[in-house]
């Protein structure tokens, strides 16, 4: 039996969650305990997941593999013990990509990416937008991220109802940047979501912590930066969460779970069924 990839994308409905800091060190930490991650920057038009892995000069990226400019091996860089996609800067070619994305190359580039690693993050970009939905519908699971307020919780829970629509699993959520100055408790959260959603339940809280912003000035995750402090420690015990799942809801290791997750994301890109 080979092993089963998986696609996590992390989400959350409004900007400023701090949820591609949560993916970049989350990489890390699912690195750490020995797992194959990669980490892809889904954020087509406002990326900056290669920033806080501290890369700044990759010369290709994804969108250069989605115009037919470059292979997927051309993208996957390596840094930190993981394996990273990112996306660039290039946010004026987003719309010329979208609307010229073929079905073949789009199984084609999913098909090799999920084949070469054990984890696939994603990072999506906020809201409800086209490179949201692509995102969202490229993973079969979702990681929704939310900070301690009601618009942050009320934006996340919009964002999960995507997720379902789309076909994309969340079996529970992240609150991050939690402390003294939260307008609701981690429980409110778990609460609401619970009569809401039917059961969501808070898998990590991630307390505020200016190491995270010390580490993000330096371009180093801040798992790496300072592995003992409080946010870190949060993050770590997340991963463990993350790799030992063992009653997923998955079939086995085949070629259709690759033709599943390559089938929503050709519906999302194109509006059409594979």
């Amino acid at each position: 039996m080979r092993v089963r990839p998986r696609s996590i994308v992390i989400a959350s409905g409004k900007g400023g969650t701090g949820k591609t800091t949560l993916t970049a060190n989350l990489g890390v930490a699912l690195g750490v305990l020995g797992r194959d991650v990669t980490i892809l920057d889904g954020d087509l038009a406002m990326a900056n997941l290669g920033i806080i892995m501290g890369m700044h000069k990759c010369e290709v990226s994804f969108l250069d593999v989605l115009t037919g400019k470059a292979d997927v091996k051309d993208v996957i860089y390596e840094n930190h013990g993981i394996k990273v996609v990112p996306t660039g800067f290039r946010f004026e070619d987003v719309h010329d990509v979208l609307s010229k994305v073929k079905r073949e190359r789009v199984e084609e580039i999913v098909e090799k990416f999920l084949r070469q690693t054990e984890l696939l993050l994603i990072d999506a970009p906020a809201g409800i937008a086209d490179a949201t939905i692509i995102s969202i519908a490229a993973a079969r699971e979702m990681l929704p991220v939310c900070n301690p307020t009601y618009t942050s919780l009320v934006d996340c829970h919009k964002t999960i109802r995507l997720a379902n629509v789309l076909g994309s699993w969340a079996r529970g959520l992240v609150v991050n940047r939690t402390g003294k100055t939260a307008d609701i408790s981690t429980g409110e959260v778990e609460q609401f979501m619970g009569r809401t959603l039917g059961a969501m339940p808070v898998l990590a809280d991630i307390p505020e912590d200016s190491k995270v912003q010390e580490a993000e000035r330096e371009g180093v995750p801040v798992v790496v930066y300072e592995p003992e402090c409080e946010a870190s420690v949060a993050i770590n015990e997340l991963a463990k969460v993350v790799a030992g799942e063992a009653d997923l809801p998955y079939v086995p290791y085949e070629d259709r779970a690759v033709e599943e997750t390559t089938n929503r994301l050709i519906r999302a890109l194109t509006g059409r069924r594979a």
